[in-house]
């Protein structure tokens, strides 16, 4: 049973930010942002780089999280003026950050485990005081992110996604602001590739793939069921997060239980797709109901 927890909270808790980020750009500023997947290996990347050249672990993780947030910049400024879709622009992003990836880190994959990482001192000591490092580390960033998100600038992301005719109308500069959004969540996607990478002991480049959209499955999942519960006029940036901490620990929830079940991984993909579908179908079909 133990083991069954940790193994849940191996993939959760590294998950979250992600989830935020992916949740931010889907919900606040509606684009379909697939960079994230580039972002979350980026910052995996860097990280076991700069970790192998003898760099501190702190400067390492900053020194990620800058290359995260300036992903962010470059997909904004690709989609400057709407000449080009956020989709596709998210796309043609993971395609350079493939190259770019594995040109910084020299081959497909580093071993982290005899590395000196931010979480490495916590596991030395025993497993539950690494598992608090990491849990400390994950709330904090999600603590922040809230906040943020809480904020003026998060009110002013919210309003580009909602509306951006009448914020450029009020003068306000909305290739300024959609650059901040998605440096914000390209920035939680490549802190969540630095936690994953020093939870799994390793770097790869091909740790970030199909992130994105098992994020908005998850987010989607969360949203149906928050949904249920909660059926007054909330808080929206509150109700946004709730839903990710439960769609993400629902949906690994039910994958590590159909793990232990033995399912075939080629059916679990397929089972994995099909429920996207179905809840992406769901969600449209309420915010038709809903209009």
């Amino acid at each position: 049973m133990i083991s069954f927890i940790l193994s849940i909270l191996t993939q959760v808790l590294p998950f979250m930010p992600l989830a935020i980020g992916i949740s931010t750009s889907y919900n606040l500023l509606r684009a379909t942002d697939m960079s994230l997947d580039g972002s979350f290996v980026l910052g995996a990347v860097v990280f076991a780089k700069l970790l192998t050249l003898g760099c501190p672990p702190f400067l390492s993780a900053f020194v990620a999280l800058l290359g995260g947030a300036l992903v962010g910049v470059f997909v904004s400024f690709i989609q400057r003026g709407g000449h080009i879709d956020s989709l596709l622009a998210g796309v043609l992003v993971v395609f350079i950050l493939t190259s770019l990836n594995l040109i910084i880190l020299g081959r497909p994959n580093v071993n982290l485990s005899s590395l000196n990482t931010l979480f490495s001192s916590g596991f030395s000591k025993s497993q539950w005081c690494g598992w608090f490092q990491v849990t400390l580390a994950c709330l904090s960033v999600c603590f922040f992110s809230l906040l943020f998100m809480s904020s003026r600038a998060g009110l002013l992301m919210r309003s580009l996604g909602d509306n951006p005719r009448l914020l450029g109308r009020l003068g306000y500069p909305l290739e300024l602001i959609r650059s901040l959004g998605f440096s914000f969540t390209n920035l939680l996607a490549a802190s969540s590739g630095i936690i994953t990478s020093q939870i799994v002991g390793y770097a790869d480049i091909s740790m970030g793939l199909g992130m994105t959209l098992t994020g908005i499955c998850a987010i989607l999942l969360g949203q149906q069921i928050t949904r249920v519960f909660i059926t007054t006029p909330v808080v929206r940036t509150g109700t946004d997060f709730l839903a990710c901490l439960i769609g993400v620990f629902v949906y690994f929830l039910g994958l590590n239980f159909l793990l232990r079940l033995d399912i075939d991984p080629l059916y679990l993909k397929m089972s994995l797709g099909l429920l996207l579908i179905f809840f992406l179908r769901t969600a449209n079909m309420s915010k038709s109901g809903a209009a």
